[in-house]
């Protein structure tokens, strides 16, 4: 392992007293337990094994419980105090919290940044005094926070009839909501979640700190995480990195993937939104396993949080239907996944216990013989378990019909292997059944394939961006007062040559007789275009001129290219330069470069190039710089992963070359902060390797000297 986040950041030891407090104060609390101050109150007295200090200015007691009639009059300070309290007040209870020594405030009151205006003033403050005293602000805007393992219920949600089993799993969500729907499917499900960290508004606290948070905990294993805008980018990303060192996968959705939907999440809490491909870089950057909604939140979450990971992508169905296990072998296929047949040993092996009607291959289909001979199927299980061919196995189906045999069977097949086995059972009553027996369970086989796919995927990613650098990010992007200016292409290929990245040989020409000694100098095919700051875009305009060989074709096109440049300059600007460069050889078009995302900072991409770049749009991308081993997977994902290998595609030396333009790129961007934008289009991909042959730069202040 490489350069590494290693430690946890300091700063998450001041979320110790805001989510496993001491001991709580109750702003706004009540009598009524139907009003949010009354209820977070009477679950406090339940369950919470801390102090619990009632806080309401006109009460002597509350639920029998002595009252204080403000912060400042507690008797003691209190780790965390939760406010149920009307908007305006929030900001003088938060002063008077920080004076009296207050962790942590936790804020449940709304119209805040979410209104704008004098609410988005108002959130300013609440951090501001936070900052200022050291008080961590949870919220506003924020429906609470659970840890079951000290018995903090402090959410003002619903949790009638649902169950509250403590787990390996903890949420952390932006919206509080979709963090208790989440919270109320898994416990419905059997599955056990002990924490719940809902963010709001975050003032102050982010999701990324309660992921780093929780991330230390010895007591979570998986953290799914809901997010609709992402602040404090660095924080997130350093979060987890740590969480892929320590083994915990952090399962994560972020809304805001269309436009409306990104208007939606700026309109509910405030937060800005980058573009959708640049969260998921980053998220893959990260080791975030990135899924679509709540049903493979909770799901991929089910999976991972059994600890079993496979050490490969071959996957075993064994179904008694063969419709389900065509189905299987389908999803399997696209999600990534390997489905070889049996072989050797272990085909002779089931060709002895699967009736001849049955099937050997795979899915392995030992028929409704199950139901006359558990024995047969339980062997079955140890057996492909046991076996090297595969590195996790899929049942399909497990019907209530069957009764308690076949789950007792399912559960010795579970208990026969570490790799990971896991039953699509769809019946609500079987699936609670097979879960208390410690089987992994799924409603839906998209999902529990799909899960399966992403436990590889998990592995595989880790093991890549574990073997490379970690560099920290800032939390947030620096806004340079200067305006952005474009370069001219023959300033803006400075970067390029003075990072090593392949350019073509060239000479600026200024008339007849050093174009003609330039074109001596160059040999061959050359190619004359006009470089200035205010052409970007020099094909729309006529202005490349290629293939060109011979004095008289050199100097047609020069003064051609000499007049044009003159009816096309600006009033007031500098005249154009006219460029000569060798020609590079024939080969494949890609376009790639760097750009600075306002949340996360520098950005690497590479696409197909040509004409069709703008329509098909096929473009990786990942956060800057970038290791080897990250940039070839860029590379290697293009058209569908087939570009490289293929007829008319990329060789494995390619391929290497234009990863290794990318790396190079990565460090312009670490060691230019200045670059706004800088794209190589094309970067030709010939027998040679990757040559730049245009360049356009983008800069906030000065360019290269």
């Amino acid at each position: 392992m490489t350069e590494t986040a290693t430690e946890p950041p300091a700063g998450l030891a001041t979320l110790t007293p805001l989510v496993s407090p001491r001991s709580i104060a109750v702003v706004g609390a009540s009598d009524h337990p139907a009003r949010i101050g009354g209820r977070i109150l009477a679950r406090l007295k339940e369950t919470y094994r801390g102090e619990i200090f009632p806080v309401n200015s006109s009460r002597a007691t509350v639920q029998d419980l002595p009252a204080h009639p403000d912060v400042s009059a507690l008797p003691s300070p209190v780790d965390l105090a939760i406010v149920a309290a009307p908007g305006p007040a929030v900001p003088q209870i938060a002063r008077d919290a920080a004076a009296r020594g207050t962790g942590a405030l936790l804020v449940l009151s709304a119209g805040f940044g979410e209104v704008g205006g004098e609410g988005r003033r108002a959130q300013d403050e609440l951090a501001a005094i936070g900052a200022a005293s050291g008080m961590r602000i949870c919220g506003p805007n924020c429906i609470g926070i659970m840890n079951l393992t000290i018995g903090l219920r402090g959410v003002f949600s619903t949790l009638t009839d649902v169950p509250q089993e403590t787990g390996n799993i903890g949420i952390v969500s932006q919206s509080g909501g979709f963090g208790m729907g989440m919270f109320e499917t898994a416990q419905q499900s059997g599955l056990g979640v002990s924490y719940v960290l809902a963010t709001g508004n975050e003032a102050d606290v982010t999701c990324g700190e309660m992921v780093g948070h929780l991330v230390e905990q010895p007591d979570v294993e998986v953290i799914a995480l809901f997010m609709e805008g992402v602040r404090k980018p660095g924080a997130l990303l350093a979060a987890a990195r740590r969480a892929l060192e320590l083994g915990k996968p952090v399962v994560a959705v972020r809304t805001g993937r269309s436009r409306v939907g990104a208007r939606a999440a700026a309109s509910h809490t405030g937060a800005l939104s980058s573009a959708d491909d640049v969260v998921s870089a980053a998220f893959e950057s990260a080791g975030i396993v990135r899924v679509d909604g709540p049903a493979e939140l909770v799901e991929y979450a089910r999976m991972f949080s059994a600890g079993r990971r496979p050490a490969g992508r071959r996957l075993a169905v064994v179904t008694s239907s063969g419709g389900a296990g065509v189905l299987m072998a389908d999803i399997a296929e696209s999600a990534g996944l390997e489905m070889p047949s049996p072989a050797g040993r272990l085909a002779d092996e089931l060709g002895g216990l699967v009736p001849s009607f049955g099937s050997i291959g795979n899915p392995i289909d030992p028929t409704a013989q199950i139901v006359n001979d558990q024995s047969m199927l339980r062997e079955l299980f140890t057996k492909v378990t046991a076996a090297p061919d595969y590195d996790m196995v899929a049942v399909a189906g497990a019907a209530r019909g069957l009764g308690a045999a076949l789950r007792e069977t399912l559960q010795a097949g579970a208990e026969s292997t570490d790799k990971p086995f896991a039953v699509w059972a769809g019946q609500p009553d079987v699936a609670r059944d097979l879960t208390a027996r410690g089987v992994t369970t799924c409603h839906d086989p998209n999902l529990l394939v799909g899960a399966m796919g992403a436990m590889a995927d998990y592995r595989e990613n880790r093991e890549r961006l574990l073997g490379e650098p970690f560099h920290p990010r800032a939390d947030a992007v620096p806004d340079d007062a200067a305006p952005p200016r474009t370069l001219a292409e023959h300033v803006s290929r400075r970067y390029l040559a003075d990072a090593g990245i392949p350019v073509p040989d060239e000479r600026i020409v200024a008339g007849a007789a050093e174009a003609a000694s330039a074109a001596t100098e160059l040999g061959g095919k050359v190619v004359l275009k006009l470089s200035a700051e205010w052409l970007s875009h020099k094909s729309e305009h006529g202005a490349v001129r290629v293939g060109l060989t011979g004095p008289a074709e050199i100097e047609a096109a020069r003064a051609e290219l000499a007049a044009l440049g003159e009816r096309l300059r600006p009033a007031g600007a500098p005249a154009a330069a006219i460029l000569m460069q060798r020609m590079a050889e024939p080969g494949l078009e890609l376009v790639c470069g760097l750009f600075t995302d306002p949340t996360f900072g520098p950005v690497l991409t590479v696409g197909l190039g040509g004409t069709l770049v703008e329509i098909t749009r096929d473009r990786r991308l990942a956060l800057a710089p970038a290791g080897p081993a990250e940039a070839a997977r860029l590379v290697r994902g293009l058209a569908g992963g087939r570009l490289v290998g293929a007829a008319r595609g990329l060789t494995e030396e390619q391929a290497a070359s234009v990863a290794e333009v990318l790396v190079r790129l990565g460090e312009v961007a670490r060691r230019h902060p200045e670059i706004r934008e800088l794209e190589l289009n094309p970067l030709i991909v010939g027998p040679s390797g990757a040559v730049a042959v245009d360049a356009l730069a983008v800069v906030a202040g000065d360019g290269p000297c």
